[in-house]
């Protein structure tokens, strides 16, 4: 018998079976036992969380002959649908019929009463990859299917899928699954399977899995055929080209000693295992988060990827003044691999720079010292009454205001160049996130991205209004400036507008742009209510 993958071989066959989602699970059994079924259903998620999975499960759990809502496998409908041979569930794969003939040919069918069951069950996947001409065909049919047929759309890209389509289902959005849940899923394939894996490679295969059962099933399959026997970390590094956790942390160390010659040659070593240089980044992010976590709760239960003694040893090197310096670095590395291809090269060369430039060893404290420091200022910038304390936000008081006219004139003077130079820059509000006293405000300028920059004004566009009313407070203007200027260096009024607000806006600036009366580009600063510039 040919050989059949694990993801495959061990798909869960009951919802008990599920790795993770359980309050879908949970909600789709309380469905059942109640008889208060959707006539349709949408699953959207990541690949590999176990859509299509819910979706047989339950199409099993609304046929099987113990009942609705059981899932026996043993009887006939059970057998059946476990075999893929159920002629009243019907797979369709939206990628390579999605078109309207196929739709319509689907419609035509769906009148008919089930053969064996008690519902026909379409499982529609890649339902997103359709044509807006097979979106509208189905819209009818999807609204008022006849009583005996459930749908169950399945999709990676929900936001691929138009609203009409979505609003006539029963929506489930399938999350990433935890580490937790997939390695007890993989510990239970292992010891039927009774394959021996070292727990450090078991860790590097979830780790690389990223929230996917499949993929780790897939990851897991494809090292157990490289090994031929147990699997260890080293088989899992080899296979897949990463790198190994003291490496990660000798490369820390060796930054943090301004070693450039073991810098160089970490980097070579780690280029010549095959490795990715995008994913090596991300994995020293997490692992400065995790330091970084650490300082600012104190609490070592909450570290992911790191243990103490690893924390330990990054900050006797680094200090926490290296780890926050070495954040944003490697956050632009991974904007400028996009247009970049020797990507050893350019690791290389701005840790070498760095090292040079920013690091003062001599001034550096001990870990002690850094998990000491929590009575001095975060910024050399802060105010004098606000020094000691964590930035206060207000949630309500006198806004400043600035109407239409004005925010066309900002419109007019907007500086395009330098606002691309605050959105790459933007990202750096995430690491101030964890800053105990600028933590606050950071939190609430990222919900906002920068809509227009002139000489006097950044405005900023929110999804949530309440967002735009806060930073528009009068007393959240100084601490929200303060922060700004901590990462771009300049004093600038921070103004934010909803969604609603900024099409508005952007429709009146095109209508005056068409009938030529935008008003004339000009220094002069706006006027804005409530506030004065200085």
């Amino acid at each position: 018998m040919a050989y059949k993958a694990l993801y495959r071989s061990y798909r869960p066959q009951t919802f008990l079976e599920v790795a993770g989602q359980r309050v879908i699970v949970k909600t789709l059994q309380n469905a059942l036992q109640n008889q208060k079924l959707s006539h349709a259903y949408l699953f959207a998620g990541p690949r590999g969380t176990g859509k299509t999975t819910m979706a047989k499960l339950l199409a099993k759990a609304l046929n099987c002959e113990q009942g609705l809502g059981h899932q026996c496998n043993t009887c006939e409908q059970c057998r059946l649908l476990n075999d893929n041979a159920h002629p009243d569930i019907i797979e369709i794969d939206a990628a390579s019929n999605n078109g309207v003939d196929e739709v319509r040919n689907l419609i035509d069918k769906v009148k008919y009463s089930p053969i064996k069951g008690r519902y026909k069950v379409y499982i529609i996947d890649e339902v997103h990859m359709m044509t807006p001409g097979a979106f509208n065909a189905l819209l009818k049919t999807l609204e008022e299917p006849p009583s005996h047929v459930i749908f169950v759309l399945a999709t990676t890209e929900a936001h691929k899928i138009i609203p009409t389509i979505i609003s006539r289902c029963q929506r489930f959005d399938f999350g990433k699954v935890l580490q937790e849940d997939i390695h007890q899923r993989l510990e239970t394939v292992l010891k039927q399977e009774k394959i021996v894996v070292d727990p450090l490679a078991l860790k590097a295969i979830i780790d690389l899995a990223d929230g996917g059962v499949r993929d780790a099933l897939s990851l897991l399959d494809q090292v157990i055929a490289f090994t031929n026997g147990t699997v260890k970390e080293t088989d899992v590094l080899q296979l897949f080209g990463l790198i190994s956790q003291a490496d990660k942390i000798r490369l820390f160390e060796a930054i943090g000693l301004k070693q450039g010659e073991t810098i160089g040659n970490l980097i070579q070593s780690m280029q010549s295992q095959g490795a990715d240089f995008k994913r090596l980044i991300i994995e020293l992010l997490d692992m400065l988060k995790d330091v970084l976590v650490l300082l600012q709760t104190k609490q070592s239960s909450l570290l992911l990827k790191l243990s103490m003694a690893d924390v330990e040893r990054i900050l006797e090197s680094l200090g926490q003044e290296g780890v926050e310096a070495l954040v944003p670095l490697l956050m632009s590395l991974l904007t400028d691999f996009k247009s970049v291809s020797q990507l050893p090269l350019l690791l290389e060369m701005s840790l070498l720079h760095y090292v040079t430039t920013r690091l003062n060893k001599s001034s550096m404290p001990t870990m002690t010292q850094v998990l000491e420091k929590s009575n001095q200022p975060a910024v050399q910038t802060l105010p004098s009454s606000l020094a000691s304390q964590s930035l206060p936000l207000a949630t309500e008081g006198e806004a400043i205001y600035i109407d239409d006219v004005n925010i066309i004139k900002i419109m007019v003077a907007g500086d395009k160049e330098k606002k691309q130079d605050v959105i790459e820059q933007w990202a750096r509000l995430a690491n101030l996130s964890y800053d105990a006293r600028l933590g606050k405000v950071a939190s609430l300028l990222k919900q906002g991205k920068p809509y227009v920059l002139s000489q006097h004004v950044l405005v900023l566009e929110f999804d949530q209004a309440q967002d735009a009313k806060q930073l528009n407070l009068v007393l959240n203007q100084e601490v929200c400036q303060v922060v700004y200027h901590h990462f771009m260096h300049e004093k600038i009024v921070l103004y934010g507008v909803n969604r609603q607000e900024s099409i508005k806006l952007r429709k009146l600036f095109l209508d005056l742009s068409q009938l030529g009366q935008l008003p004339t580009k000009t220094t002069t600063p706006p006027t804005i209510k409530n506030w004065t510039l200085s």
